[in-house]
C-alpha cells in the first residue's frame, strides 16, 4: 500500500514539475501550448523533432530547463518502478 501511495505521489510531483517547467519555458518567450508540450516531452524522454524543439535547443536558458527535466524524468521513472517492486515484493501471498 505504501508503494502505491508513493507512486501516486511521484505522478503528482511529475505533473507539478512539468507544469512549472512549462511556465518557465513560456517566460523565456515561447508560446504557452508549445512550452507545455516541450516540457512534457522532455520530462518523459520523448524527442519530437519540431520547430519548437529547435527553438528550445537554440536558447541557452531553455536548454538548461530541458536538461533538468530530462534528468528529473529519468529519476521519477526509476522511483516509480522501485516503489511498485517494493510494494508488490513486500506483500504476503494473500495480499498480492
Amino acid at each position: 500500500m505504501t508503494g502505491l501511495i508513493l507512486v501516486l505521489a511521484v505522478i503528482a510531483l511529475s505533473l507539478l514539475i512539468t507544469r512549472v517547467a512549462g511556465i518557465m519555458l513560456a517566460l523565456t518567450g515561447m508560446s504557452r501550448e508549445p512550452a507545455r508540450f516541450q516540457a512534457r516531452s522532455a520530462f518523459t524522454g520523448v524527442g519530437f523533432t519540431t520547430r519548437e524543439a529547435e527553438a528550445v535547443t537554440s536558447h541557452p536558458i531553455r536548454r538548461r530547463i530541458v536538461l533538468a527535466l530530462m534528468l528529473l524524468g529519468s529519476a521519477g521513472v526509476v522511483t516509480a518502478v522501485a516503489s511498485l517492486i517494493v510494494s508488490f515484493g513486500g506483500a504476503s501471498g494473500g495480499e498480492r
